[in-house]
């Protein structure tokens, strides 16, 4: 038995601060996910501001879990790069100010390695990203688009400048064809970060995300593997559709909390 951090992504809720974080607290979560472009811009957060954050956490008996930095484009896309890129590093800050030390972000798909691209763009990026979290104390974790196992450790390997990990997010594994269990075991070594969603794909490979229990992912299996894993980060509960993410949020806690024994 282990004992496991269940944080939710209270972006999704569409709540003010205040209420999300009551609302966080009553699911009997440990933590939270925020968003810092959509839900807490940094230039809307002076000292003061921080601090009145971070005690609204205390008073709730909750952490500051991961931040999430919501990209409209891949991280690649040359079109405004360096303004993005500046956006990510500001995010990276302002999530060191709250203390929060794992920094999710979806970088887009991945070209093979042996093109001019991922040499002279992917790599270069990644490790300029990488030395700027690790300067701030904060991981870098990027949620996979639908790339291989192999690919993502290919990259991830070639990082040197500071630490980059996998946010393993199960139900995209579902919906980009990949095993979420075959993920898991092949790419364990990186992984700081769980996003719990269950989904399904039909015949045609269209997808869909649906309430967790409900999709293709065995999670007497998923438990089992993260146990194996010795696996000490946050499983960070995500409802992105749906007409009641609240409630299925609620009962993907408790379905966690059933789930995997605690200490």
């Amino acid at each position: 038995m282990f004992h496991i951090k269940i944080s939710v992504a209270t972006h999704e809720f569409g709540q003010d601060i205040r209420t999300v974080l009551h609302t966080a607290m009553q699911m009997r979560a440990d933590g939270v996910q925020f968003d810092l472009r959509n839900q807490l811009p940094a230039t809307q957060y002076g000292e003061t501001a921080r601090k009145q954050l971070l005690n609204y956490l205390r008073e709730r008996d909750l952490q500051a879990a991961s931040a999430h930095f919501a990209l409209r484009s891949s991280l690649f896309e040359k079109e405004r790069l360096e303004e993005r890129l500046e956006a990510v590093r500001n995010a990276m800050v302002f999530a060191s100010q709250l203390k929060i030390k794992v920094f999710t972000i979806r970088i887009g798909r991945l070209p093979k390695e042996d093109t001019p691209e991922y040499m002279n763009l992917i790599l270069p990026i990644m490790s300029d990203l990488a030395t700027h979290a690790n300067h701030f104390g904060v991981t870098l974790c990027i949620i996979p688009a639908g790339d291989s196992a192999e690919s993502l450790s290919a990259l991830l390997n070639q990082i040197k400048t500071g630490p980059v990990a996998i946010d393993a997010d199960l139900g995209s594994w579902v919906l980009s064809g990949r095993s979420p269990e075959k993920q898991l075991r092949e790419l364990n070594q990186h992984i700081s970060h769980i996003e719990i969603r269950d989904a399904v794909r039909d015949v045609d490979g269209v997808g869909e995300e649906v309430q967790m229990g409900r999709g293709e992912i065995d999670w007497d299996e998923i438990a089992a593997l993260i146990g194996e894993m010795d696996y000490t980060g946050w499983l960070n509960v995500r409802r992105s559709t749906g007409n009641d993410k609240i409630g299925d949020s609620m009962r993907a806690i408790q379905y966690l909390r059933n789930l995997i024994p605690q200490e």
